[in-house]
């Protein structure tokens, strides 16, 4: 049977990829798709990664029957490990519980609702062997227009105070070498529900190498996220805007 281009993407992004990979997501209330989701990283991802690769979910005090279903796969995937929190604490800290936790020398963090493509990830791994960092950003990014327009304002509001050429800086798709980026995750502070944004930043100040990839998005198959509610916006982004400033002050002072 002949390969596609994809057949050989893979292959090329594997012969770079020779050590273990932990993947991070964080998960709460996504009873509808976390089945659908893991067995789509399994498919695409999981069968053709390193021995010693695992999936790591931290799981917050969800009540739709997501704990339930974990628990379950468990016995289904044996790279799956969750850890269960009984209260929810802020995807800042459930984020930084990940990186911690993980034991892979590649780390790589996404979310667990379904809009990013596992097969993607691939598209990142090729990079491995030249850089510390391989960044997913979005395109055609299928989310509603108010989370599109923070997205864009922010990304704007950084741009012109940090200068940097990256796009969608808090994409949840990215690809890292993990005794690199931990030590920079324990000190991220300022910007708790964009800690992917300011993890980038912080990297690309402190000298890491790294590469933008850009990777598909699709829409939602299951009501709106769980991860910002609209509600809450205005004064996410008066406090992402605030982390920002402080940022600079940290590094550009």
């Amino acid at each position: 049977m002949s390969s596609t281009p994809f057949d050989h993407s893979i292959a090329d992004a594997e012969h770079h990829l020779d050590l273990p990979v932990s993947v991070l997501m964080p998960v709460c209330n996504e009873a509808a798709v976390i089945e659908a989701v893991l067995a789509e990283w399994h498919r695409e991802v999981f069968v053709r990664l390193p021995a010693g690769s695992e999936l790591l979910l931290d799981e917050a005090a969800s009540n739709d029957g997501t704990r339930e279903i974990l628990e379950r796969l468990r016995q289904v995937y044996p790279y799956l490990r969750v850890t269960y929190t009984p209260r929810k604490d802020g995807f800042g800290v459930a984020a930084r519980r990940l990186y911690l936790s993980a034991r892979c020398p590649w780390v790589f963090f996404t979310d667990s609702d379904g809009q990013y493509v596992p097969a993607e990830f691939w598209k990142l791994a090729r990079f491995t062997g030249t850089f510390d960092v391989i960044h997913g950003a979005k395109i055609g990014r299928q989310d509603p227009f108010l989370r599109r327009l923070a997205s864009f304002s922010f990304n704007t509001i950084a741009h012109v105070i940090f200068d940097t050429h990256y796009t969608d800086i808090n994409s949840a798709f990215r690809l890292m070498r993990r005794e690199q980026v931990v030590p920079i995750v324990e000190r991220c502070r300022h910007m708790p529900t964009l800690l992917n944004a300011e993890l980038l930043l912080r990297c690309e100040f402190e000298g890491l190498t790294i590469c933008q990839c850009r990777v598909r998005h699709r829409a939602r198959s299951d009501g709106a996220s769980r991860g910002l509610p609209p509600l809450s916006f205005p004064g996410e982004c008066l406090r992402a805007y605030r982390g920002l400033r402080a940022l600079r002050t940290e590094y550009l002072s």
